[in-house]
């Protein structure tokens, strides 16, 4: 419960050096970094109110009530009812907090319909998003955060230690996303971190494809990326390997990413920029004859969710610091063959980065 009092007293005071008069946080990472609670999104309307100064305030629906009180040391929990709706509590709790037109802060991801209900309850408030104050506070963890990210990755290291040793020419896509979860979840994690990848054959070469029911075939390169959550922490780790015999096609372009994956990691200090970290992976892409199939970022932030700042990608002219965490990813994709990409965690340490995963680089023969 400290570390969330501690949490919201800075965020408070951001809010009051950048002038804000309210923060309203919406169910997201953000409500679960600040308070302790989280629940998916839904229907009705629950607010997490942080205003510059003063306790804040959860609004709620009447379900939440107990729950809120157990989870987070936020204890001001304002409930309404489905019968009355809750716009006349919403109207009351902000006119106790007399902001007239002050500068208002909303959650990035707060859904559109919420959004409108507060902008028609605080008409003249100027709404600005929530990044603003929550960005800076969560792009550099801790160490018990980091401890987390750890753990998350332990998990899906071992995930893929389980997977090099099973036959996949019986199996689905789905069934080894499948296979891959269970082991995760069997070593310690609460769930899956987002909606496991994995593409065989051709598939591979498309980024985002999600499992399917194709059948993995002998000679097919097959790409996988996932991960999983440990204390709301994620993993997120990609390994390409090979069912039963691969070319030297496959081989070539596997070292050309491995090296750019490894000299990226190995260029990771405190004050590299994150677009300096892109062009390394990139250039080295580049220069063995694949600069146009590296089709995404090198990298994101990762932390309580999946994707967050810092984003490793050119343009962006961000200091890396001791503390922010994020992925290296570079791939090449050639379109209806095969696809290749190596992908770990890294924090960045006083000395350089840190990996969250230590399963193998080397290309694996499965099957």
């Amino acid at each position: 419960m400290e570390i969330y009092q501690s949490r919201m007293k800075k965020a408070q005071e951001m809010l009051s050096g950048l002038d804000f008069g309210l923060m309203a946080l919406f169910p997201s990472s953000n409500m679960l970094y600040l308070s302790g609670f989280y629940d998916e999104p839904g229907e009705r309307l629950l607010f997490l109110l942080v205003p510059r100064e003063g306790d804040p305030v959860f609004l709620a629906p009447e379900l939440y009530g107990q729950q809120i009180k157990q989870e987070s040391p936020v204890q001001d929990v304002r409930i309404w009812k489905d019968s009355d709706g809750p716009v006349n509590l919403l109207e009351r709790t902000l006119a106790e907090l007399d902001l007239g037109d002050e500068r208002v802060l909303v959650d990035d991801r707060m859904w559109a319909a919420f959004l409108l209900t507060l902008k028609e309850v605080l008409p003249k408030a100027s709404l600005e998003l929530a990044s603003q104050v929550m960005m800076p506070l969560r792009m550099q963890k801790t160490w018990d955060e980091i401890n987390c990210l750890e753990r998350a990755g332990e998990m899906a290291d071992r995930a893929f230690e389980n997977i090099v040793g099973l036959d996949i020419t019986v199996m689905t896509e789905l069934d080894l996303a499948a296979a891959l979860e269970e082991v995760m979840i069997k070593h310690g994690s609460e769930k899956i971190a987002f909606e496991t990848l994995v593409a065989s054959g051709p598939n591979s070469a498309l980024p985002h494809y999600r499992a399917g029911r194709r059948k993995i075939e002998p000679g097919d390169v097959v790409v996988l990326d996932y991960g999983c959550r440990y204390q709301g922490y994620c993993s997120d780790i990609t390994r390409t390997v090979v069912c039963k015999a691969t070319s030297e096609d496959v081989r070539a372009v596997y070292e050309i990413v491995e090296r750019a994956q490894e000299m990226a990691v190995q260029a990771v200090r405190p004050g590299i920029t994150a677009q300096e970290v892109d062009r390394i992976a990139r250039e080295e892409i580049t220069k063995a004859g694949y600069g146009e199939r590296f089709i995404h970022r090198t990298g994101h932030g990762i932390g309580l969710d999946v994707h967050e700042e810092p984003y490793i990608n050119d343009g962006n002219d961000l200091e890396l610091k001791e503390g922010m965490a994020f992925s290296v990813e570079p791939g090449i994709y050639l379109q209806g063959r095969f696809g290749i990409r190596i992908e770990d965690i890294v924090v960045v340490t006083e000395t350089g980065a840190k990996r969250m995963n230590l399963s193998t680089h080397d290309l694996q023969v499965v099957g």
